[in-house]
């Protein structure tokens, strides 16, 4: 009875850049991680929210060791990523301080720039991802869902999120620093995911005409290309785009390089060395990091957006109060709940531990009375237990709505009745 929530992450807090591209997890990699997590006795039950700037996972168990330990085996053992974890120990969580932690992160509090909205539908594909696990999850689906109305109250009750929302935004607040405007600018976009239709709106409403898209799905490419009236080109057109361009904005999630030194080397020569900004906010990177060496190409990842971030804290710190008040309130509902789930059965189990004690004293003399007698006994036993279970009851009930419940007591209890015995014995009458 001691499963607690806990998380251990990763985030732009603790790790650099090129170490969150290692921990970056797809959809496929996920959900066979979840997979093969459920069948680990010390895990209850699992989740992971995997974006640009962190890789977070949340668990049900009893102890945070083990799962440390499993998380790295899976990186290196089964993912093959042979990633040195000395260089970046993880942030870790329990109880109260990891519901706290999620409902900070789907509002926004703990995003690289404050108040950011991508964040939250992050967390969304997180929860639905959780949904579609066979295994059963009820501690963490109350918990995302919560999270999720957490985020949107936010959202709508505080002006953390009005403004610059994006790190798609700061990439093109970015590029204002470069070019005064973008009327005349060709932009290329690699990518048309999420990122990538939030950069072409950011630009577009700075004035920018000229796109071109590349993607490696043609038809997802074109829908998007559609929508802002831009180019589609192919990935292998990359090289001659590049020399034609003005602005690159990588925003994929490929494991490789798509844009490498030679082909911006090469790129230079066409264009008679004409400056090149380049911006790559892919997870992990898609832009060479050897091409910040070449003098006429300005290149920035997501971890040079943290000063166009900075500016934007400004505006939005008078929020934060307000912000923290929703996220307390939020957390103490769910913490009642949450506290809720170890009561019940406790309470469930010591009704069924004095209920078996009161029947098989009754049993011991039902042979020697009679029936009137015998209906006296169970009329008298039976007060008996409700007046005995009364104040244990309702200061069980008191400690989890005052939020003072201690998981040790819930032991205690356990241990003390030896209601594992009585669960144990409840599961194989019901097989």
């Amino acid at each position: 009875m001691s499963e607690q929530l806990i998380v251990i992450g990763w985030s732009h807090k603790n790790a650099p850049v090129e170490f969150r591209d290692k921990l970056f997890l797809s959809k496929d990699e996920i959900q066979g991680l979840v997979k093969e997590a459920v069948q680990k006795d010390f895990i209850q039950e699992v989740t992971i929210l995997s974006t640009c700037n962190r890789t977070e996972f949340y668990f049900v168990s009893a102890n945070t060791s083990p799962l440390i330990s499993w998380v790295k085996e899976w990186y290196n053992d089964n993912l093959k990523r042979d990633i040195d974890f000395l260089q970046c120990e993880p942030y870790t969580h329990q109880g109260n301080e990891t519901i706290k932690q999620l409902f900070r992160v789907a509002s926004g509090m703990e995003s690289m720039m404050l108040g950011e909205n991508q964040i939250l539908s992050q967390v969304k594909t997180a929860h639905e991802h959780l949904l579609m696990s066979s295994g059963k999850t009820p501690s963490l689906n109350q918990l995302f869902r919560d999270a999720v109305s957490c985020g949107k109250a936010v959202r709508t009750d505080t002006d953390l999120c009005r403004g610059a929302v994006s790190i798609s935004l700061a990439a093109v607040e970015l590029a204002k620093r470069i070019y005064s405007s973008f009327q005349k600018q060709k932009i290329l976009l690699v990518g048309a995911g999420e990122s990538a239709e939030l950069t072409a709106k950011h630009f577009q409403e700075n004035g920018a005409t000229q796109f071109i898209i590349v993607n490696r799905s043609e038809e997802r490419g074109k829908r998007l290309a559609e929508k802002f009236s831009a180019e589609y080109a192919k990935l292998s057109e990359i090289p001659e785009l590049l020399k034609q361009v003005d602005i690159v904005v990588a925003a994929t999630h490929s494991k490789e390089y798509l844009i490498t030194i030679n082909q911006v080397n090469q790129a230079l020569n066409a264009r008679q060395y004409k400056n090149l900004l380049m911006i790559d906010i892919s997870t992990p990177r898609n832009i060479d990091t050897e091409i910040h060496k070449i003098q006429e190409v300005f290149l920035y990842d997501i971890d040079h957006l943290e000063d166009v971030i900075s500016e934007n804290l400004i505006k939005r710190k008078d929020e934060i109060p307000s912000a923290e008040r929703i996220i307390k309130e939020h957390s103490r509902k769910f913490i009642s709940w949450f506290k809720s789930l170890e009561v019940k059965p406790t309470i469930s189990l010591l009704t069924q531990y004095y209920e078996k004690i009161r029947l098989e004293e009754l049993h011991r003399y039902e042979h020697k009375v009679s029936e009137d007698e015998k209906n006296a006994m169970s009329k008298l036993s039976k007060g008996l237990v409700r007046k005995l279970l009364h104040y244990p009851i309702t200061h069980l009930k008191g400690l989890a709505d005052g939020q003072e419940l201690d998981p040790q007591t819930i032991d205690t209890i356990w241990r003390l009745y030896r209601l594992e015995e009585m669960k144990d014995s409840e599961v194989e009458k019901s097989e």
